[in-house]
C-alpha cells in the first residue's frame, strides 16, 4: 500500500518547481518536432526517412535543434529535482537521465550525414548519441515507474522499448529487415519510439515533486520506548518459562 506522499523539502511548491518547468519544456520540444514535421512536408517522407533528415533542411533543422535541446533541459531538470525527492534511489534514473540530455545535445550539435552512403566524424557522432538517447530514456521511464508507482510512465518506457526493437529490426541493414518489408515503414517506426521516449520524459517530471514517492516507514518515537522494556524482558527471561 503507498504511503503518504513526500515532497521537495516538504513543501508543495518547491516540488511544482521542479515539475512544471521540465514539463514546459517537454512541450516546448513537441511544439518544435510539430513544426519541423510540418515546414518538412514534400522533403522528407516520415515513413521512410528518419528524423535526422529534418536537419538538412532550414527552418526544420533548426525545429529539430530546438526540440532537442528542450528535452535536454527537461531531463537535467527532473534530473535535478530528483536529488533533492530521492536521492539514494533515484540515482541509476538520474544517470540515465543526463546521458540522454547530453546525448540530444550532441544530435542537436551534430547533424547527420546529407547523401546517403557518405559516412562523417560528425554523422558518426549523431548516430552513436542517437543510441543513448533511444536507449537510455525507456531504462530511465522503467525505473522511475517502479520507484514512485505510476504505472502510465511504466506503460510509455514499454512501448518505447518496443517502438525501438520493431524499429532496428525494420532498418535496411538489418537482418530481417527484407523479410518484415521495413524499408517502407522504418521512418514512422521511429517516430514512434522518439514520440513515446517524449511521454517518459514528460511523465518522468512528474516524479520529480516526489507526489508519489513510498514514504519510508517510520514508527512513532513512543513506539520504539514502549518497546524496548518488551524486548529487555524477553531476552532476560529464564528459558522454558
Amino acid at each position: 500500500m503507498r504511503g503518504d506522499p513526500v515532497r521537495a523539502d516538504g513543501a508543495d511548491g518547491e516540488g511544482t518547481l521542479w515539475r512544471r518547468p521540465a514539463m514546459a519544456c517537454v512541450g516546448v520540444a513537441a511544439a518544435a518536432m510539430a513544426y519541423a514535421h510540418l515546414a518538412a512536408i514534400g522533403s522528407v517522407d516520415p515513413m521512410t526517412e528518419l528524423t535526422s533528415r529534418y536537419a538538412l533542411f532550414g527552418p526544420s533543422g533548426w525545429a529539430m535543434a530546438v526540440a532537442a535541446i528542450a528535452l535536454a533541459v527537461s531531463c537535467v531538470w527532473t534530473a535535478y529535482g530528483l536529488t533533492r525527492v530521492d536521492p539514494a534511489r533515484s540515482a541509476a534514473a538520474r544517470v540515465l537521465l543526463v546521458a540522454a540530455a547530453l546525448g540530444l545535445l550532441l544530435t542537436a550539435v551534430f547533424p547527420t550525414d546529407a547523401p546517403p552512403g557518405v559516412t562523417s566524424g560528425g554523422g558518426e557522432v549523431h548516430r552513436w548519441a542517437a543510441a543513448v538517447v533511444l536507449t537510455a530514456l525507456p531504462c530511465a521511464g522503467r525505473l522511475l515507474g517502479r520507484r514512485f508507482g505510476e504505472p502510465a510512465l511504466s506503460l510509455a518506457a514499454g512501448l518505447s522499448v518496443a517502438a525501438l526493437v520493431a524499429f532496428l529490426a525494420a532498418r535496411p541493414g538489418s537482418p530481417v529487415a527484407e523479410i518484415v518489408g521495413g524499408s517502407g515503414y522504418h521512418g514512422l517506426l521511429e517516430r514512434l519510439a522518439l514520440l513515446a521516449d517524449t511521454a517518459v520524459v514528460f511523465l518522468a517530471a512528474r516524479c520529480a515533486d516526489g507526489r508519489d514517492a513510498p514514504a519510508r516507514a517510520a514508527r512513532p518515537l513512543g513506539a520504539s520506548f514502549e518497546a524496548g522494556p518488551v524486548l529487555l524482558e524477553r531476552e532476560m527471561k529464564p528459558t522454558g518459562q
